[in-house]
């Protein structure tokens, strides 16, 4: 083009503007429209901001739900071990964790969906990336295994507010788990860290429901029972879950490897059963193995199994995920802390249990601690 031409389109570009002003001055004209320009773009921003306080609002309502959901999950197990000839607790694992598995049914079209537009850098064929996610679905069950399938265990030594208490110690594992990896962490989970050995203490000093074990003879116990030392167990391998989650979780469709997860899991959980079965079978044959679940024929045993299997199980996962794409991991681990806040309140409500004041205090120590190490 030549010079000519390049001052024939930049007049045009002037006098379009001077017209769409309506002004003849060009720099009133240019003034114009670049307040329009911000102006439009103020609006934009606006109004992305206003959606954006909207989505987040609605993430964190659906993860105010959710721990409300995960507080039933205690009360109802609970509720379950009362009822006569409750199921042992591999059964117990067993059958809520199918019964987890088979609510994730009406989703295999989204599963098969996400499976077949999987992506991956450089080109990675897709079989490789779905061997990949049944390898990542495979570690978390088996964390996911340790931290239910120790609870369930604890919960026929513990009530389910302590339980609830001890297994929120997690968010304070976790963080630890980060140190030894090499990661940086702030100084306010030491805080946290001290707020939660209080909290321990306060609860173990109130006692517990015995299993049997005489510490009469120790200068110093905290007198945890076994139910208690047992959800401690659990709340480790759930912290390794978060831990292994913060990184396996970004790189997979979020229902797929759900999904996937919780077919795993309750394969895990199958083979607890199994074992314990053949071992039934050894010690007194097939009547030892029918006792695992004497009650089988209890419509409210099973009530109560497909209600934890779908309200804290099924539904928990899904709504947690969609909470978690409009609220930061750390917003979001402190929303769940509200978790025993519910189970003490229906605990109370439901099956009146009482709690002691230290133990209220050791409670709100260790949530204390979670909201410290999650800041």
């Amino acid at each position: 083009m030549s010079g000519e031409d390049e001052v024939l389109v930049v007049n045009n570009e002037e006098d379009s503007l001077l017209q769409a002003s309506g002004t003849n001055d060009y720099s009133s004209a240019l003034s114009i429209a670049t307040g329009d320009s911000e102006s439009e773009i103020k609006s934009v921003s606006e109004n992305d901001h206003q959606e954006g306080d909207t989505s987040r609002l609605r993430g964190r309502l659906t993860l105010v739900f959710v721990a409300f959901l995960y507080g039933t999950l205690n009360v109802s197990l609970r509720m379950l071990y009362a009822l006569p000839g409750p199921p042992s607790a591999s059964v117990l694992s067993t059958v809520r964790g199918w019964l987890a598995a088979a609510a994730f049914i009406p989703l295999i079209s989204q599963m098969k969906a996400e499976l077949s537009a999987i992506k991956i850098d450089n080109e990675i064929n897709v079989k490789s990336k779905r061997v990949s996610l049944r390898l990542a679905a495979l570690e978390l069950a088996f964390w996911n295994f340790g931290a239910q399938g120790l609870l369930n265990v604890g919960l026929l030594f513990t009530d389910a507010t302590r339980a609830a208490f001890f297994t929120q110690t997690s968010v304070v594992i976790t963080p630890l788990l980060s140190l030894i990896a090499g990661q940086k962490v702030s100084g306010s989970v030491g805080v946290g860290c001290i707020a939660a050995l209080a909290g321990l203490v306060l609860l173990s000093e109130s006692g517990g429901p015995s299993d049997g074990a005489s510490t009469s003879g120790a200068h110093f116990s905290l007198s945890l029972s076994g139910g208690d030392l047992i959800v401690l167990a659990g709340a480790l391998s759930w912290s390794m879950y978060i831990f292994r989650m913060s990184n396996i979780g970004e790189r997979y469709p979020e229902i797929s490897l759900q999904g996937v997860k919780l077919v795993m899991l309750a394969c895990l959980y199958s083979s607890w059963f199994l074992c314990s079965a053949i071992r039934c079978y050894f010690d007194g044959g097939w009547s030892i193995i029918a006792d695992l679940w004497q009650g089988w024929a209890d419509w409210k045993a099973w009530a109560l199994l497909a209600f934890s299997a779908v309200g804290p199980g099924a539904l928990a996962d899904v709504m947690q995920q969609q909470g978690q794409k409009e609220v930061s991991a750390s917003e979001a681990n402190v929303i769940l802390c509200g978790e025993p806040v519910f189970t003490t309140i229906l605990a109370r409500v439901i099956l009146g249990e009482q709690s002691s004041g230290t133990e209220t205090a050791g409670g709100a120590l260790i949530i204390i601690a979670a909201l410290l190490a999650s800041r």
